[in-house]
């Protein structure tokens, strides 16, 4: 028998009390930042009051649609607003570099966009610098606060599988790449800008694997010269073993194109759907299916969740933030976590067969 949603997992991204006490200023106008970061800011009563973007009229056109308080006509001018405490960068990875040296030389708190950077050695500058400062950065690796990945890590942790053995992420779909035209400059476009969602979500639920084999395949929906699906095979010192599967050229009706994950324990199972990525990514929530024995009884539960990776998961690395401040540690997808998820990104750039 199948019990529905009457199992209580702990999974939704917790707002501080103090969120109100933080003023955020955003760099960035782009899709991301109006589809994403701003609808969920705005519903979460977030305290935004300036954005800046070399594209004046998109950043105008931002302040009104989203009752921002301000727009900078400048990049000098956003940082001399000292009524800013944390700055949201959310523009591609090439600029992350020197718009972190900018607010840290202007003391302010940073929430960055993913990747870190398109590099390793640069990645390395920015931790350099962070080691080396007083603010608190945190990265906005916003998958693993979806609710599918943490209702998964909830159950992980509360041991209702036992050991894992195996898991399995998979996404097929057809995605238009011509919303982020920049991405046609990067080496491995897909991989740093998506899949990087997922191997970040991985090691988040299950650690660093010791060893990884990839293929980075083309497609006739690749980027230029670029592949831009991927096949990649884990193995830890424990023996657990794992699989990421995502594709991009599905030629099945948008509403039939799939997305998940499968984790395998020695005494229980489960899978759970990422919304997000299936036909226009609002028709339903995130769900997680999961079993699991207790007292030689098998015990099945199946639980809709409230909210989606896009966009309700934006709010995550945000609050996560808040406390970091606050409570003067270190937030969840810290520059350091995040320096490990790109050192997988270049691990598994270098494992290609």
């Amino acid at each position: 028998m199948l019990n529905k949603n009457n199992f209580i997992i702990d999974y939704k991204n917790k707002k501080p009390n103090n969120f109100k006490k933080y003023k955020i200023g955003i760099i960035g106008a782009g899709n991301i930042v109006e589809n994403s970061h701003l609808p969920i800011y705005e519903a979460e009563k977030l305290n935004i009051i300036n954005i800046f973007d070399t594209n004046i009229e998109k950043a105008k056109f931002l302040k009104k649609k989203y009752n921002i308080i301000n727009y900078s006509n400048n990049i000098e001018e956003f940082f001399n607003d000292k009524n800013i405490d944390i700055v949201d960068i959310a523009v591609p990875a090439e600029f992350n570099h020197d718009l972190f040296q900018q607010a840290l030389n202007y003391n302010k708190h940073i929430l960055i966009q993913k990747p870190l950077s398109n590099n390793i050695e640069t990645a390395k500058k920015i931790l350099t610098k962070y080691r080396n400062s007083n603010i608190k950065v945190n990265v906005n690796h916003q998958m693993r606060y979806s609710p599918s990945i943490k209702a998964a890590n909830y159950l992980i942790k509360k041991n209702f599988f036992g050991q894992i053995k195996s898991f399995k992420f998979y996404t097929h779909r057809k995605t238009d790449w011509s919303i982020w035209p920049w991405l046609s400059k990067i080496d491995y476009p897909e991989l740093r800008y998506n899949s990087i969602h997922y191997l970040d979500s991985i090691r988040y639920l299950f650690g660093n694997p010791n060893n990884v084999k990839a293929e980075l395949i083309h497609s006739k929906n690749s980027i230029l010269d670029k592949p831009t699906n991927i096949y990649v095979a884990f193995k830890y010192k424990n023996g657990l073993t794992g699989v990421l599967d995502i594709t991009h050229d599905s030629e099945n009706k948008p509403d039939d194109w799939t997305a998940g994950f499968e984790i395998i324990g020695v005494s229980g199972n489960c899978k759970g759907i990422i919304s997000s990525m299936i036909g226009n990514g609002t028709a339903f929530p995130d769900k997680i299916t999961f079993s699991y024995y207790k007292n030689n009884k098998l015990n099945n539960y199946e639980k809709e969740l409230e909210g989606r990776w896009f966009s309700e998961s934006f709010a995550g690395p945000m609050f996560s933030l808040f406390n970091a401040i606050e409570f003067n540690i270190q937030p969840e997808t810290n520059i350091y976590d995040a320096f490990e998820t790109l050192n997988l990104v270049e691990e598994v750039i270098k494992s290609q067969h």
